[in-house]
């Protein structure tokens, strides 16, 4: 595959999100995140109890409420694909030195360190790949730039190259391996194709349903192709495929028993009781939800896509049938597989989570069309609505509408931001700073010529959010579920009571879980 080296612009808005992927550690007092914990207790298991089941006295400080559990014979494991998990190792094990025996006390420093190995890394080396795959089919180094931007700041890629979850290590997978197998010279090559088969393998560990769009670039990667060509493919996945196959069957007892299929928080196995392993026939209806949901939909956090669609023909044009067709396919798959999901918006999430892997396919296109103030507007008004939803408090639960007006907005208007290295030195640098570093990013990759279209689509779109509760004020439940998490995971007592309806006191039940979660870990934060 022929290379082009990235420019200035690309190489200035990664590392920007490098530097605010440093600067921002969203690891919230006592807020128990289930999918990230359930990885760190893992990889403390396994490193310093030599367990490949979660130990006891590493569960122990997860709570009696913790969900993100499978269960076996009395082991506990994690509900999820282990491929995230062995890539946060490196970060686990790098911090150990630094912070200690698994517990309160080192827990915030283990979950940053293997969130920057599993999920930040993972972006940033996407952001690159990214870059290189458009000006090797001919992007203009500005429409490459503008694209990335819209790609790292203005979709829920941003708030998940900042957590410890799987899905910017499969984002990488996934469009690293598309690029390998369709490269604009169209040649065969044994080691692209050992690399791509490594990737693909790397997808499903890390994801079970990536099964689904891997299986399509395999197939398509094979059709009317020499045998040996499949072979490689297959022999880049072996390695992943051993650790598959070997994690089922050490702890659930087969190579097909599936962590899901175990588990414990009965919610969700009820959850997993609907189609295979959880997921169903495609729904229309969750369809519509996952572009369009007020809460979680991806046109309404990231209206870039809009654009991005509008490109799509152009660079399909530009790409080839194969190339073309694949990268259509890709994302195509993910929606039909996730409309069948009964939680098709992934709890408490920026945006609908699990279809963050097909945002590279759905951006790429948009590195090929000149850009008007539209769609520079457009790119405003997604880098706004996600950076506020994201850098305010990243586990939005479902049916804010508008999220970054109806629940960021209010807490950000109080002085509250995820966690970062800031609020060591200064809570009104903490506050502005990561805001600052996405505006720089936006400069840079926008120019001075074309931030007035950027603003515009930014100012815009964040006064509808603002407008909307006003306009259509929050049920009570809303209200008291916003102030729950202002009073325990950002520490203003009495926030909760606050937020009660006048005359009605905070029920007996919200009560007992505010006094169990104020005991939990992770420890205090000096906002």
């Amino acid at each position: 595959m022929t290379t082009a080296a990235p420019g200035p612009g690309v190489w200035k808005v990664t590392g920007l999100f490098a530097l605010l992927a440093f600067l921002v550690v969203p690891v919230f007092p006592h807020f128990v995140s289930p999918n990230e914990l359930s990885r760190w207790a893992a990889g403390a298991s396994l490193v310093d109890r030599r367990s490949l089941a979660i130990a006891p006295d590493v569960a122990a400080h997860l709570g009696p409420r913790f969900e993100d559990v499978a269960e076996r014979d009395g082991r506990l494991y994690p509900n999820k694909a282990p491929g995230a998990t062995l890539a946060a190792l490196p970060g686990y094990a790098a911090a150990r030195p630094f912070a200690g025996p698994p517990g309160p006390a080192s827990m915030r420093i283990a979950v940053t360190a293997m969130r920057w190995s599993a999920a930040t890394l993972p972006v940033l080396l996407l952001s690159l790949l990214f870059a290189r795959a458009a000006l090797a089919r001919g992007a203009e180094p500005g429409a490459c730039a503008l694209s990335l931007l819209a790609l790292l700041f203005g979709t829920p890629l941003f708030a998940y190259g900042l957590l410890l979850f799987a899905h910017a290590l499969v984002s990488l997978a996934l469009f690293g391996a598309w690029a390998l197998l369709y490269p604009p010279d169209q040649r065969e090559s044994p080691r692209r194709e050992v690399a791509a088969g490594a990737l693909l393998g790397l997808a499903v560990l890390s994801d079970y349903p990536a099964l689904v769009p891997v299986a399509l670039l395999m197939l398509a990667a094979a059709w009317r192709r020499p045998v040996a060509r499949t072979v490689r493919i297959c022999l880049g996945a072996l390695p992943a495929a051993a650790l598959f196959f070997g994690f089922n069957t050490i702890a659930f007892g087969g190579p097909f028993e599936l962590p899901v299929s175990h588990e414990r928080f009965a919610a969700f196995r009820s959850l997993r009781e609907h189609g295979a392993w959880g997921v169903g026939w495609p729904s229309v209806a969750n369809l519509l939800r996952l572009l369009f949901d007020s809460s979680k939909g991806l046109f309404v956090l990231s209206p870039v896509l809009l654009a991005a669609a509008a490109s799509t023909p152009a660079a399909l044009r530009r790409l080839g049938l194969r190339a073309g067709a694949t990268l259509v396919a890709v994302p195509v798959t993910l929606f039909l597989v996730y409309s069948g999901f009964p939680d098709w918006h992934g709890g408490f999430t920026v945006g609908a989570r699990y279809l963050v892997p097909a945002l590279p396919f759905l951006l790429l296109p948009l590195a090929f069309v000149r850009w008007g103030p539209l769609a520079t507007a457009l790119a405003g008004a997604s880098t706004a609505a996600v950076a506020l939803t994201t850098l305010v408090f990243p586990f939005v639960p479902p049916g804010f509408p508008l999220p970054w007006g109806s629940f960021a907005a209010p807490l950000l208007a109080k002085g509250l931001v995820a966690p970062n290295l800031l609020h060591l030195v200064s809570r009104p640098l903490a506050v502005v700073a990561p805001f600052a570093l996405v505006l720089a990013a936006a400069y840079a990759a926008v120019g001075a010529r074309r931030m007035a279209p950027f603003l515009l689509g930014a100012f815009v779109w964040t006064g509808v959010g603002l407008a909307l509760p006003l306009l259509v004020p929050l049920p009570p439940p809303l209200v008291v579920q916003r102030g729950y998490v202002e009073e325990v995971y950002f520490g203003r007592d009495g926030a909760t009571a606050r937020a009660m309806p006048p005359g009605v006191p905070v029920p007996p039940r919200l009560r007992e879980r505010r006094a169990l979660e104020k005991t939990l870990p992770p420890p205090p934060w000096p906002f």
